[in-house]
């Protein structure tokens, strides 16, 4: 897991590649290369949770598919649900809130790869691999 080797060349390249780094071509598959959200900050921070089809809910309690020790971060936070066109975030009626790129949302936003999540004192950054989809990078700084 983490590679992808390139039919024409035979180079392995890391799995968020499109394109062989060595030949340019372009790289097929990429199954085994699974979207994930990293902990930047907060707790458990440098954690990385892999994020699938389905619902994943965020949030304090141990019922959530991503479980973050936030005492600012209410108990069902937020969802991230795969659609047909991307990931989305929605928050869940949360007391402080989901902000995507610094931006607080207040209805579903699709999340591209390198978006900065912040929710209570939790940043999470989304890395978007190998599903298929457009992985645009429109990467933020600000928080």
């Amino acid at each position: 897991m983490g590679l992808r080797i390139c039919a024409s060349c035979k180079h392995e390249n890391a799995c968020k590649n499109h394109f062989c780094t060595q030949c340019g071509a372009r790289l097929s598959g990429g199954e085994d290369c699974p979207s994930k959200l990293l902990v930047l900050e907060g707790e458990p921070k440098g954690a990385i949770f892999l994020i699938g089809t389905g619902s994943n809910t965020i949030g304090r309690e141990s019922s959530n598919s991503i479980v973050l020790s936030d005492e600012q971060v209410s108990a069902k936070h937020a969802a991230i649900t795969l659609k047909e066109d991307g990931f989305w975030i929605e928050d869940l009626e949360s007391k402080n809130g989901v902000f995507v790129n610094g931006q607080r949302i207040s209805k579903r936003k699709r999340l591209y790869d390198g978006s900065l999540i912040k929710l209570g004192s939790s940043i999470l950054s989304v890395e978007i691999n190998g599903n298929g989809l457009n992985s645009h990078k429109k990467s933020q700084k600000r928080i």
